[in-house]
């Protein structure tokens, strides 16, 4: 009987069935399999950013977006509704590797496709003169970003680089759709295509304006 068992491939996806197929094989070679393909997979999201970028340049710059259409055949009215609807979940980090390829364009996009994106929002920080220098690059590739960050503290001091901490929430669906509804609304205002920046801006404007009602003058009468 001819085998007709698919073909274990890296490039492939791990499903149900190809996990029936690994669990039949040596533990050797399914260690293989599934060591290749997890090293697949993180060379793939660390390429994607930089290539997500890429495509919306290349579609901006062309207006190719004028020529497609959605499911219901619909054409797109704007870049930006081509980049929400293609890539609802993702369309802000599509927006902020854009700008992150634009910045960066110094770097050759070979280059730049094998940083991952912590490291390229680093480099992104860093003046034109220290970021194309090929030991820098080289280091922005290999190192995790917390090791990048201290290399360029202790090898440009005066690029002031400033340590970064995560902050995780946690909401319901409703309150998440909200939340992302005025993210978005704070950043197509202020021009900000990032959910960090844009956060951000929420807290400064916040800040700002009970700053103003603390003030003296604020208390002061006619």
């Amino acid at each position: 009987m001819k085998n007709t068992s698919p073909i274990l491939d890296s490039a492939s996806p791990v499903t149900e069935l190809s996990l029936l197929q690994l669990r039949s094989m040596p533990e050797e070679k399914a260690a293989t399999f599934l060591d290749l393909r997890l090293r697949a997979l993180e060379d793939a999201w660390k390429r994607s950013y930089v290539e997500r970028g890429v495509i919306l340049i290349e579609v901006q710059d062309r207006q190719l977006w004028r020529w497609m259409v959605d499911f219901a055949g619909e054409q797109y009215e704007s870049f930006e509704g081509w980049v929400c609807r293609a890539a609802p979940q993702s369309r802000s980090d599509c927006f902020a590797a854009m700008r992150a390829v634009r910045e960066l364009h110094e770097i050759p996009m070979k280059e730049l496709s094998e940083i991952p994106r912590c490291n390229v929002e680093v480099l992104r920080s860093l003046s034109s003169g220290v970021r194309i220098q090929p030991e820098v690059v080289a280091a922005a590739q290999a190192l995790p970003e917390r090791e990048f960050r201290e290399k360029i503290k202790q090898d440009h001091p005066d690029q002031h680089v400033s340590a970064r901490r995560k902050l995780i929430l946690t909401f319901d669906s409703g309150d998440y759709d909200l939340i992302c509804q005025v993210l978005d609304d704070v950043g197509q205002k202020l021009g900000i295509s990032d959910r960090e920046g844009e956060v951000l801006a929420l807290v400064i404007d916040f800040q700002q304006e009970h700053d103003e009602e603390n003030s003296p003058k604020a208390h002061t009468t006619p």
